[in-house]
């Protein structure tokens, strides 16, 4: 299945038969703007889907041009952006990992990392070290166990058979299991188990028939299985102990960048001036609404909910949705520079925790350099804290090679586990 069939079949899902979900848009343009850069594949699907899935996307400013090397300048608004996070007090280094000068960068350490990994997926932190790509060709990628001192542990290669389309690669809360395609994998033993309701190949109909992993809970593992209507799935709760259940929201859905066991319906006045917002947590196997208010405003993009499904960061940061008390609260950030930052980068916001947020802040932004050209920039990512509402460095400017290639480009980016 190419990408474009991928991307076709996912948003006919989404839109069918209900209205579009806020985040729909960044999500198709995030995959079609990465789709223009690499050739299609049903392995390279992983790539994209894992970017997609709760990740963020890091560059900076470029010096001149030496060979090989685009010259890039910032914009206006870009180098007001990064002056303004130049000015903001020293925090700690990010809590999650990512790719940065010189390799895997995690709690304020550098560790090196061997050529076979790819830049292009974000590492993520599992037991015994970070999750990473491996493979640099079509049909040779892989996920690995990469630890402190580069050796690498791939995963079965039996779980990447026939591609594994539009999987969402999830870690478990302990970092012991990994779910993606149709699997789960116990990182310790490298046990590989299928997930049940497996569609059937007729149950297709036109569309997108796939297992869909939507993460990981206390009570076990929640993901989309047949059957399947129209190529949405049923949403099944696997525990622990093999046993399942249906897990259907009342309401709404799981998205992308939502936990797992959090719905969240938007509903749209018909004078198209307001947006109220109902949210569901599933809880001893059970749905529950845990939330409802209105925004007084039409809601542009819903990006990311925070862990404790408390705050959703929606385009009109600064301001965030407080979804447990039906308000707005603000952070200490320029509208200038969140919304801009934001829209360059169809996102760019990621939960370190339940309470703060980071934000790459960077003069330029470019998806435009050919394959095989790179341009360094220099990227001071920002952390803001929802309980006092003020915003400070997270760690120290980073100057980020970033080079294009056919499964995308290398930016600096965030993934949570």
């Amino acid at each position: 299945m190419s990408l474009d069939t991928q991307l076709l079949d996912r948003m006919a899902a989404a839109v069918a038969p209900t209205v579009v979900p806020p985040g729909l848009a960044r999500t198709a343009l995030v995959g079609g703007r990465r789709r223009r850069r690499r050739r299609t594949g049903g392995a390279l699907a992983l790539a994209t889907a894992a970017v997609v899935a709760g990740s963020v996307l890091w560059p900076g400013t470029g010096p001149l041009a030496r060979e090989g090397q685009v010259a890039v300048g910032g914009t206006d608004s870009g180098r007001a952006a990064l002056s303004w996070a130049r000015s903001l007090p020293q925090g700690e280094p990010p809590a999650l990992p990512f790719f940065g000068e010189g390799g895997i960068w995690s709690d304020g350490q550098m560790y090196d990392v061997p050529d076979e990994v790819n830049y292009a997926y974000p590492p993520r932190e599992v037991a015994g070290g970070w999750l990473v790509m491996t493979g640099h060709d079509e049909g040779q990628l892989g996920l690995a166990v990469m630890a402190p001192d580069m050796s690498l542990r791939e995963l079965p290669a039996e779980t990447f058979g026939g591609g594994v389309h539009d999987a969402r690669v999830e870690v478990s809360r302990d970092g012991r299991r990994v779910a993606y395609a149709s699997w789960v994998v116990e990182l310790e033993t490298m046990a590989v188990t299928p997930v049940p309701h497996q569609p059937e190949p007729d149950e297709s109909e036109g569309y997108g028939a796939t297992i869909r992993m939507a993460g990981f809970t206390d009570e076990g593992l929640v993901y989309e299985g047949a059957p399947f209507d129209e190529g949405r799935g049923t949403y099944w709760l696997l525990r622990d102990d093999g046993s399942t259940i249906e897990a259907q929201p009342p309401s709404g859905w799981i998205g992308d960048d939502v936990p797992a066991d959090f719905a969240v319906d938007y509903e749209y006045a018909s004078d198209a001036g307001d947006t109220c917002v109902t949210s569901y947590a599933l809880e001893d196997g059970a749905w529950s609404e845990a939330g409802h208010g209105c925004m007084g405003r039409r809601l542009g993009e819903a990006l990311t909910v925070s862990p404790d499904r408390r705050w959703l960061v929606t385009d009109d940061i600064p301001e965030v949705w407080d979804l447990r008390d039906g308000e707005w609260r603000a952070v200490d950030m320029p509208a200038s520079v969140g919304q801009a930052q934001m829209a360059a980068q169809m996102g760019g916001v990621v939960w370190e925790d339940a309470d703060s947020f980071l934000l790459p802040v960077s003069d330029r932004w470019d998806d435009t350099v050919p394959m095989g050209k790179h341009y360094v920039h220099t990227v001071q990512v920002v952390r803001c804290t929802m309980s006092t509402g003020s915003c400070e460095q997270a760690g120290e400017e980073q100057d980020v090679r970033v080079t294009t290639s056919m499964w995308g480009t290398t930016e600096l980016r965030f993934a949570r586990s």
